[in-house]
């Protein structure tokens, strides 16, 4: 289980309610937790990059510092982050494992983060990040 960590309100409109159902809904919080990483210095390097290993939903980098971003997006499920499982995280976490070779530029340490959006019902999206812990690479 993930811990709690404070979070932080985006003010924007996601939309309406039509738009935010089943891969809408998805594709919302990925663009969303875009802006967010984005907004915090990261750059957006890829969005649902597939390696034989797994799926990334985004692949962000800050300086040398890679990280493969789960993002889990709900709107009427209070806590978002608790409907990832460890089997995605040992997914996602090999699937960065597996790109980090062929990243540029070549990463110094690579992380597994889960960014939960919980969309409410005032059309506002609330962001909450749970940071992984870095490892080095190479290993």
């Amino acid at each position: 289980m993930l811990p709690s960590r404070p979070r932080d309100r985006d003010p924007r409109t996601p939309g309406s309610g039509s738009d935010t159902s089943g891969p809408r809904l998805g594709s919302l919080g990925e663009d969303l937790a875009a802006a967010w990483l984005s907004a915090r210095g990261f750059r957006i390097e890829g969005r649902n990059v597939r390696t034989s290993r797994g799926e990334i939903d985004l692949l962000a980098r800050r300086r040398r510092l890679w990280v493969a971003v789960e993002v889990k997006t709900r709107r009427r499920h209070p806590a978002p982050e608790r409907t990832v499982h460890d089997i995605q995280l040992s997914r996602v976490r090999a699937a960065l494992r597996a790109l980090a070779p062929r990243l540029h530029p070549a990463p110094r340490s690579l992380r597994v983060d889960v960014i939960a959006v919980q969309i409410r019902f005032d059309r506002t999206a609330d962001i909450f990040l749970f940071p992984g812990t870095p490892t080095a690479w190479p290993p």
